[in-house]
């Protein structure tokens, strides 16, 4: 089983070339997480704040090439990216789920974990990466997609105030029966971003994530410390739609035009 993790690690770095692995200490849930980390050049003598994306193994390539595409076309200035992921990859679905799902009992011992992940985020991966990478303090980001997006939801409504912007994509606000509608917004005055987006087919009536995700939206809109947009990402599927709302995303919390 190392073996494999170490050959999808090598094989990761190749894919991603500029980007680098950090691997943490046991947390206090008892999970390893390694980061997966892109630091631009120009981020690399500090300044640039950063952006913590979940499930960082599968989506960091994807955000870097994005990001790239963006900065060199100044539409936005560059950030850090700080991929999030498991130093176990194989048992990688079994772990999210269970660090992203809020304790709604719906499958104990297997979902559940989102108090105490959020925990680790707060006080041991964030500032872990704030004290190994040229991060600026003062500013920092949450994109999660599925699953986690779900979580960045739960953190948004649990935490507000860690983070400053939020890129949550086709959110599994389904989960035990959208209980997360449920969960009191904790109050703040910190001025914050959101961007919402949601896969939906082409040419026919939204789909049941779209649906979800606008109720998400019309909720948000009612804080007054929150500015909130979102985008259906047409005649993608679930994955596929993560390309297309990462760049939409990127623009609107990160865009010239969103300062």
């Amino acid at each position: 089983m190392l073996a494999l993790v170490a050959l999808g690690i090598v094989a990761y770095q190749f894919i991603a070339p500029r980007s680098h692995v950090l691997t943490l200490p046991r947390a206090a849930n008892g999970v390893d997480y390694v980061l997966h980390v892109y630091v631009p050049p120009a981020c690399r003598s500090g300044g640039c704040h950063a952006l913590y994306v979940l499930d960082g193994l599968a989506w960091i390539p994807t955000f870097a090439r994005i990001e790239d595409d963006l900065v060199a076309r100044h539409r936005i200035e560059p950030l850090i990216l700080v991929g999030v992921a498991y130093r176990d990859a194989l048992n990688t679905g079994d772990l999210r789920k269970h660090d992203f799902t809020p304790a709604f009992g719906r499958e104990p011992n297997r979902t559940g974990g989102a108090d105490a992940f959020l925990a680790v985020l707060r006080d041991e991966i964030v500032p872990y990466a704030e004290a190994h990478l040229p991060i600026a303090p003062g500013e920092r980001g949450l994109a999660g997609h599925s699953y986690a997006g779900l979580f960045a939801a739960y953190a948004l409504a649990r935490q507000p105030d860690f983070f400053d912007r939020y890129l949550i994509m086709s959110p599994a606000l389904w989960f035990d029966d959208c209980k997360i509608y449920d969960v009191a917004l904790a109050p703040s005055d910190h001025p914050q971003s959101v961007f919402l987006a949601a896969d939906t087919p082409r040419g026919e009536a939204r789909s049941d994530m779209a649906n979800n995700m606008l109720r998400l939206n019309e909720r948000l809109l009612a804080q007054s410390n929150l500015t909130v947009s979102h985008a259906l990402i047409l005649g993608e599927t679930h994955n596929s739609m993560v390309a297309p709302a990462t760049q939409r995303g990127l623009l609107a919390l990160y865009g010239a035009e969103s300062q």
